[in-house]
């Protein structure tokens, strides 16, 4: 086939070749991809078979992992395609059973070359790496289009690892640019740092609200025999209960599996991490797993008030002013009870739901996906 290769004066980063690239195209769909990838053989057949079914659909492929030693794909590789857009504008991986992916990841998309005309290709401000995946998925959802997966189309990517050989080796010499800002700017809408747009969320209600992204409740966790209330900070400290500070409010997060709705563990408020392990140390925060598949972040709030650790099939309570856990049938009388304190419903859960009611979303769209 005929290549032809564009070259910028100076480096200016990764999305500007992208949209230099996008507009000189001549072909009917355009696939971008970073340098450091492998597809393998036949990787366009389903991508070219869903955008002929709907030409204003990107399609992501499955992600795959490079073997830099043989540049192709490793053996038992993980695969990757969806992401999410997080309120703090930015991205976070994940995976569910369907299709739809709200956020793409940046590096590896295909789309027909009219809707990338027609959606504005890039933002022509954004400069080096980050926030232009933002920006176009927003665009294509909320201008009448949709991103999909296709699962037999593989593309190995190179990740940045500790291997000298994923290292940069380039500056970008262009003025930098808040990308993620410009964002938030063009697309979010009431408190920008809290609010992304309400059709958006709605389209993904199960990933934003069933995943506990978007909090119903915010609350502080409190044992109720010694009243104190369990803080973010360390692995498990306590604080008392007049202290404030957003590091000791919780909100429940994860989708439980056995219902598909909300929720399955515990989530630090307006954050984007979770309870997970629990070893001798005590307890540690990791990213959220919103899908509900991560064990460790398996934390079950009964109704008689224990927090039962899933995998272990332990409860927690406070030894020594700090969070322990031990056999649920060990426990002494009022041990290892916890109550929601000081409960409020966050005000972007609160505009988010007046939003939905106002325009009437679930019944002028009454077979919309919610994921």
């Amino acid at each position: 086939c005929k290549v032809k290769f564009l070259r910028h004066e100076e480096t200016i980063g990764l999305m500007a070749a992208k949209l230099t690239g996008g507009k000189a195209a001549l072909g009917d769909v355009i696939a971008f991809f970073d340098c450091h990838c492998s597809p393998n053989v036949g990787w366009h057949k389903e991508i070219l078979q869903q955008i002929s079914a709907n030409p204003r659909r990107m399609v992501v492929p499955a992600i795959t992992d490079l073997d830099l030693d043989i540049f192709d794909e490793s053996k038992d590789s993980q695969v990757n395609a969806k992401c999410y857009l997080t309120f703090d504008c930015d991205f976070k991986w994940f995976d569910d059973d369907s299709d739809f992916i709200p956020t793409i990841s940046g590096g590896l998309v295909v789309m027909g070359r009219e809707w990338f005309n027609m959606t504005g290709g890039f933002d022509e401000e954004m400069h080096g790496w980050g926030g232009e995946n933002l920006d176009q998925s927003l665009r294509a959802w909320l201008c009448g289009g949709e991103i999909t997966r296709a699962k037999s189309s593989r593309v190995a990517h190179m990740w940045r690892t500790r291997d000298p050989r994923t290292a940069t080796r380039y500056h970008v010499r262009a003025k930098g640019t808040n990308n993620r800002g410009r964002v938030a700017a063009a697309w979010f809408e009431e408190k920008a740092a809290l609010q992304a747009p309400k059709l958006f969320s709605h389209r993904f209600r199960r990933v934003y609200v069933g995943g506990g992204i978007m909090a119903t409740q915010a609350f502080r966790i409190r044992d109720k025999e010694s009243g104190l209330c369990l803080t973010k900070a360390g692995k498990g400290e306590v604080c008392d209960a007049k202290e404030h500070g957003r590091s000791h409010v919780f909100q429940l997060g994860n989708v439980d599996k056995s219902t598909g709705k909300c929720c399955s563990g515990i989530r630090a408020y307006q954050s984007n991490d979770c309870w997970d392990l629990f070893d001798r140390s005590g307890i540690h925060w990791y990213s959220c797993d919103i899908s509900g598949s991560n064990g460790n972040q398996q934390y079950a709030w009964t109704p008689d008030g224990w927090i039962v650790k899933g995998l272990d099939g332990e409860c927690l309570f406070l030894r020594d002013k700090k969070l322990a856990k031990k056999d649920c049938g060990d426990l002494k009388d009022g041990e290892g009870v916890w109550e929601k304190a000081n409960v409020i419903e966050p005000t972007e859960y609160r505009i988010y739901r007046e939003e939905v009611a106002r325009h009437r979303y679930e019944a002028l769209l009454p077979d919309l996906p919610d994921n």
